[in-house]
């Protein structure tokens, strides 16, 4: 599967989306809690740097059924994940386990997956994250590469990853906080930690600003989201 088409795919989605999302009529700060029309509203985003990009896109479907997809890119592969997730929800947190197919380009094995994202929100506080987990392996080296000295050629990971979790704090039209990922692929087992920057401009959109390290990785992103107020 083509998974530079995938990645095109979620951007138009999320264009089309934003632009639904501009279209609606903005409540006023203070106002009333959101329709039964806007919590089903859509939730995506787009995360670019030199060296990493990454697309998600979440579509309630019914009742707490949602459909999931996830793209993740890097210089040498290209990795995505479709499937459906059941949401619970308690007063401040939700969790949604689900399943589905993670496939690539470069080698990569398509295979069985499953997926975990997570939310908390009260008052200021806020905490969101996700993990895909392949259920199969998939050759170590990417395809049509020599393996590295003392490495035998059949060499094979069980891929992983952990995108987009943060502990933040939220003020008016501002979050804050930290962030950390994790990575088990052809880069072998890989942290990264840093400090996410979001501002809201429309009730539905939000630009975001992640710095990571060890290195010096900045991402520009954009969110589509549920409406939020001041």
């Amino acid at each position: 599967m083509n998974c530079g088409l995938l990645l095109k795919t979620f951007i138009l989605t999320l264009v089309m989306s934003v632009a639904t999302g501009l279209a609606r009529p903005q409540e006023p700060a203070g106002g009333t809690e959101p329709s039964d029309e806007e919590s089903k509203f859509p939730e995506a985003e787009v995360f670019g740097s030199t060296s990493f990009r990454s697309a998600s896109y979440v579509l309630p479907l019914w009742k707490q059924l949602s459909f999931d997809g996830h793209y993740f890119g890097g210089n040498e592969n290209n990795v995505g994940y479709v499937g459906g997730g059941w949401e619970f929800r308690g007063k401040h947190w939700k969790i949604e386990p689900g399943f589905g197919v993670a496939f690539g380009d470069n080698g990569f094995r398509t295979m069985p997956a499953i997926a975990i994202r997570w939310g908390y929100e009260q008052a200021w506080f806020i905490s969101e994250g996700l993990y895909v987990q392949g259920l199969l392996n998939t050759p170590l080296f990417p395809k049509g590469t020599e393996p590295e000295p003392g490495q035998p050629p059949t060499k094979s990971v069980v891929p992983s990853i952990a995108d987009g979790n943060h502990v933040s704090v939220r003020w008016r039209r501002l979050t804050l906080g930290g962030l950390w990922e994790h990575q088990q692929f052809r880069e072998g087992k890989e942290w990264k930690g840093g400090v996410r920057i979001v501002y809201r401009v429309q009730s539905h959109l939000s630009l975001a600003l992640e710095a990571l390290g060890p290195g010096s990785e900045v991402r520009g992103g954009i969110l589509l989201h549920p409406p939020e107020k001041d």
